[in-house]
C-alpha cells in the first residue's frame, strides 16, 4: 500500500505537468501582418507575410485596390495597378477560431514620374459639322488634360476634358495634349493631324484597282474625293463607256494605248475636276499569254490568269513593292518586283502554272519587259521556258531563256534546240547591268521557212539574228528569275536574278515593229 501511494501521487503531477504544457501551446490567437513595402509606384508589388501568433492554420486576405483582390496563402505578392492609399484586412484561424485585423491606408501607391503622351481621333478628315471624338492613350495615370487644336492662323481651340468630342471650322489643325498627374506632365504633338473641310466643299480624285490592263480590258475605278460630293461625272478617253455618271464605274478598253481620265465631282453649291494624263496603259491584247504588272503581287493581269507560285530556298523572299521607272502623279498604285536570290541555298523564283496557253510549239513569240539590274560578276537570267539541260529522257534541250552576262555578249537572248543553228540574239555593245530601268522585247519570227530573232531595247530595234533552223520549245515548266538544269535527276535552278522587274509580258505571236516600239511607251 505504502509503494501504490506515490506512484498514484506521481502520476497526478506528472498528469498536472502534461495539461500546463498543452495551455501554453494553444495560447489564444492575435492576427498580425508585415510587408516588405508600404509605399510604392504604380505597377509595383507588395509581399505579405503572416505574424500571427496562437498557431493559425488558415488566412483570408482582402486586398482593396490590389491583384489579387484576395488570397489564402500564408504570405501572397499583391500587385497594384492605381494610384490611392489602400486597407488590407486579414482573418487567421484555428479550429472553430479566428480573428482579424485591418490597417486602414496601409498601402501608398504614387503616381508614376514618367507620363508617355498619345491619342487619337476617331477621324482625321471631316466636314465642319461632323464631331470628332478625340481618345486620350496616355500612360502615367494623368490626373488632368490640356488640348489644343491650332490652326493654319494660329488660333487655338482648347478642351481640358480627357476625351473631347468636338466641331471645327474649316482648316488644318495641330493637335498637342499636356496629360500631368501629381507627379510630373508632358506633352505629344501631332502636326497637321485634322483636315476640316467645308460641308459643301469638294476635291475630286480618283484611283483604279490596277493601272495597266490589255485591249479587251476592263479596270474598276473608285471615286475618292473629299469633302460631300453626291454626283460624279466621269470621261474615259478610248474606254466604253466614254462616261459615266456612276460613283465607281468599271471600264473596258478595245485599243492599245495610254488614256487620259477624267472626274468631275460636285454637289447642289460646288464642283471640283480633276484630270491624270495617260493615267492607264493598255498594251496589245490579241494572243496575250500572261501579264504580269507585279503592282504589289504576281497576279496575272492577262485573260488567262496564270498566277505563279513562289519555289525558294533559305527564306528568300520576293518583294513586290519595288519602286517603279514612274515617278510623281504616274508612279500612283504602281511597283515592282524586287528578286533577291544570289545562290542554290538562298534563292526565291516565280514558277508559272502548267497551261496549254505555254504549248507554243515551233510558233513565233514575243516577251517583253522592264528590268534594272546593278552591276554583276555572274549571269542573272529573267526567264527560262522549256526543258533544259538534262530535264528529257532524250537530254534534248527544247528552251528558249534570257539573261544578263559579265561577259562581252552582255545580253542574251536565246531560242535553242539541240542538233539544230542557234537562235542566240547576243547584244554587245555595252552592258546594261547598270543599276538603271531598261527594257527589252524579244521576238522569235519565222520568215520565209526560217527562224528570225530580233531584240529591241529601250524602244528600239538593237540586234537581230536572222534565218535559223525552226526550233521547239516544250511548254513546261516556266520560271521567272532562273535559268535551271537537271543533276543527276535533281532540279538545279542557276544564274539567278538578283535585281527588280515589272510589266512582264508574254504573247504567243511575233509583234510588229510598231507595236514593239510602243512597248517602250506603255
Amino acid at each position: 500500500m505504502k509503494t501504490i501511494i506515490p506512484y498514484l501521487l506521481s502520476c497526478l503531477l506528472l498528469a498536472a505537468g502534461l495539461i500546463a504544457c498543452t495551455d501554453e501551446m494553444t495560447e489564444p490567437l492575435a492576427a498580425s501582418f508585415s510587408s516588405d513595402l508600404q509605399e510604392i509606384v504604380v505597377g509595383e508589388s507588395v509581399t505579405f507575410r503572416d505574424e500571427s501568433t496562437g498557431s493559425p492554420s488558415r488566412w483570408n486576405w482582402q486586398f482593396e485596390g490590389g491583384t489579387p483582390e484576395t488570397s489564402i496563402l500564408f504570405s501572397p505578392s499583391v500587385a497594384y495597378e492605381t494610384p490611392g492609399t489602400y486597407r488590407v484586412q486579414l482573418m487567421v484561424g484555428r479550429g472553430d477560431d479566428s480573428v482579424e485585423v485591418v490597417l486602414e491606408s496601409y498601402i501608398k501607391v504614387n503616381h508614376p514620374s514618367v507620363i508617355t503622351v498619345d491619342f487619337m481621333a476617331d477621324k482625321t478628315i471631316a466636314t465642319n459639322e461632323d464631331l470628332i471624338t478625340f481618345e486620350d492613350r496616355s500612360v502615367g495615370y494623368p490626373t488632368e488634360w490640356l488640348w489644343e487644336f491650332t490652326n493654319e492662323e494660329g488660333l487655338v481651340t482648347s478642351s481640358s476634358e480627357q476625351h473631347p468630342a468636338l466641331t471645327f471650322e474649316p482648316g488644318i489643325y495641330t493637335v498637342k495634349l499636356t496629360a500631368t498627374n501629381p507627379n510630373t506632365s508632358a506633352s505629344a504633338t501631332k502636326e497637321e493631324y485634322l483636315t476640316i473641310i467645308d460641308k459643301y466643299s469638294v476635291a475630286a480624285n480618283f484611283a483604279a484597282e490596277k493601272r495597266n490592263t490589255y485591249a479587251g480590258g476592263s479596270v474598276q475605278f473608285h471615286d475618292i474625293s473629299s469633302g460631300n460630293a453626291t454626283a460624279w461625272l466621269w470621261e474615259f478617253e478610248g474606254g466604253t463607256p466614254a462616261t459615266s455618271t456612276e460613283q465607281h464605274p468599271q471600264v473596258s478598253y478595245a485599243n492599245p494605248g495610254r488614256y487620259r481620265v477624267t472626274l468631275t465631282a460636285s454637289n447642289d453649291v460646288n464642283s471640283s475636276t480633276i484630270a491624270k494624263e495617260a493615267y492607264l496603259s493598255v498594251i496589245p491584247g490579241e494572243d496575250l499569254v500572261m501579264y504580269f504588272p507585279f503592282d504589289g503581287d504576281s497576279i496575272d493581269a492577262g485573260p488567262n490568269q496564270l498566277t505563279p507560285s513562289l519555289l525558294s530556298q533559305g527564306g528568300v523572299e520576293i518583294l513586290f513593292n519595288g519602286k517603279t521607272r514612274f515617278s510623281g502623279v504616274d508612279a500612283e498604285g504602281r511597283a515592282a518586283a524586287v528578286f533577291q536570290s544570289n545562290d542554290i541555298n538562298n534563292y526565291a523564283i516565280l514558277s508559272v502554272p502548267e497551261s496549254e496557253h505555254l504549248n507554243f510549239g515551233s510558233s513565233d513569240f514575243t516577251v517583253s519587259f522592264w528590268v534594272k539590274v546593278p552591276p554583276i560578276t555572274r549571269n542573272h537570267a529573267v526567264y527560262h521556258h522549256g526543258s533544259g539541260p538534262g530535264a528529257r529522257p532524250d537530254n534534248e534541250n527544247r528552251q528558249s531563256w534570257f539573261r544578263f552576262q559579265p561577259s562581252n555578249q552582255y545580253v542574251r537572248f536565246v531560242v535553242e534546240q539541240k542538233g539544230k543553228a542557234g537562235n542566240w540574239v547576243d547584244y554587245t555593245q555595252q552592258s546594261m547591268t547598270d543599276d538603271q530601268w531598261h527594257h527589252f522585247v524579244c521576238i522569235y519570227k519565222e520568215v520565209d521557212g526560217r527562224k528570225d530573232g530580233y531584240m529591241y531595247i529601250d524602244g528600239e530595234l538593237k540586234v537581230s539574228n536572222l534565218g535559223k533552223d525552226i526550233k521547239t520549245i516544250d511548254g513546261t515548266p516556266y520560271y521567272i528569275g532562273c535559268n535551271y538544269r537537271y543533276l543527276n535527276g535533281n532540279f538545279n535552278p542557276e544564274n539567278f536574278l538578283n535585281g527588280m522587274l515589272d510589266d512582264y509580258i508574254l504573247y504567243n505571236r511575233a509583234l510588229s515593229d510598231e507595236e514593239a516600239r510602243a512597248l517602250y511607251n506603255y
